[in-house]
């Protein structure tokens, strides 16, 4: 069996759209977590636009590639590596706050597609080593900037405000 790799990279954005409804619906909802448990002005505004970005991210790399071919590869191939590693996160978060992690289901479908872009693409559409690590960099980077922001920044900047409760000097 091969999977060519535009199919791979058009099934990413794909799955996020199925991720981004599970964020949406499941578990109590991703916006209703976030401010429960790091940042309470998170709003449905935000999640929109920062998936918004995302979406318009992810499908002009996977256009380019579709025209350009090459290296090109690397930015779509980047969003496969770090949609596999946000659910992880989501893993994560499931076990740290014994609940459902919305994402979490959808996050098995960017699991299979890791394994299907690594196992199954084109013999013709040979991947260079140089470009899995530029694409893990990419996906690198922003996995660690995803993971960090809302539960470290985020939660921080909550934990260092004063509450309702604390006395006043």
């Amino acid at each position: 069996m091969s999977v060519p790799l535009l199919l791979s990279f058009w099934f990413t954005v794909a799955a996020y759209v199925i991720h981004v409804i599970d964020e949406s619906l499941l578990g109590g909802s991703f916006v209703e977590k976030v401010r429960q448990h790091w940042w309470p002005e998170y709003s449905w505004t935000k999640f929109f636009w920062f998936n918004t970005g995302y979406f318009i991210v992810m499908i002009t790399s996977v256009v380019l590639y579709d025209f350009r071919r090459g290296t090109w590869l690397i930015l779509p191939l980047a969003w496969v590596i770090e949609r596999a590693c946000n659910g992880i996160w989501h893993v994560g978060w499931a076990i740290r706050f014994r609940e459902y992690s919305p994402g979490l289901v959808s996050s098995i479908l960017m699991w299979m597609n890791l394994y299907f872009v690594e196992r199954y693409h084109l013999a013709e559409e040979r991947i260079s080593s140089t470009q899995w690590i530029s694409a893990a960099v990419i996906g690198g980077v922003f996995t660690i900037f995803l993971t960090l922001y809302i539960p470290v920044i985020k939660g921080r900047q909550r934990s260092n405000r004063p509450s309702a409760t604390s006395p006043r000097h």
